[in-house]
């Protein structure tokens, strides 16, 4: 097998079948997408400073360049500060996420807590309240001895 038996083989594995662009393109074409969304977020981010905004441009205007193929340079200070943003945000979003399920939780677990610590002190609504006074009072004998009430049973 030669050397351009080879490499016509490579090509071939890498080229899809229906004569559309090879895969690797595709995934860069995905790559651009994400990575614009990316940095979409992180100019929002920085939107406020002018410095910041015009880092994530420049990081931006780099991966444009180097995803066609040009040759481009970009300063290490720019990809650190829009890559910082980048994380800030997700940071900023999962954190946000997480605080409104816990209070949620909470909130929930609260109100069932005071459901169940209330409900034995609940008094009744007045149409629903009858005074209950006892008809017979039943003292028992030594306290009756104490309040003097035992000769007035004698006496009856």
């Amino acid at each position: 097998m030669t050397k351009d038996s080879k490499r016509s083989k490579k090509k071939q594995r890498h080229a899809p079948a229906d004569g559309g662009p090879p895969h690797w393109e595709r995934l860069y074409d995905t790559f651009r997408e994400a990575f614009e969304w990316a940095l979409d977020v992180a100019a929002k981010l920085a939107r406020d400073f002018p410095e910041e905004a015009e880092a994530v441009e420049r990081v931006r205007a780099y991966m444009r360049k180097r995803l066609a193929g040009e040759p481009a340079h970009v300063c290490i200070d720019d990809v650190l500060l829009t890559f910082g943003l980048m994380i800030g945000a997700i940071d900023r979003d999962l954190v946000r996420g997480l605080v409104r399920e816990f209070t949620a939780d909470v909130a929930h677990e609260a109100r069932t807590a005071a459901r169940e610590l209330l409900a034995p002190l609940q008094l009744p609504g007045a149409p629903g309240w009858e005074p209950r006074i006892p008809r017979h009072f039943t003292i028992p004998s030594h306290l009756a001895f104490w309040l003097g009430l035992d000769s007035l049973r004698a006496d009856a």
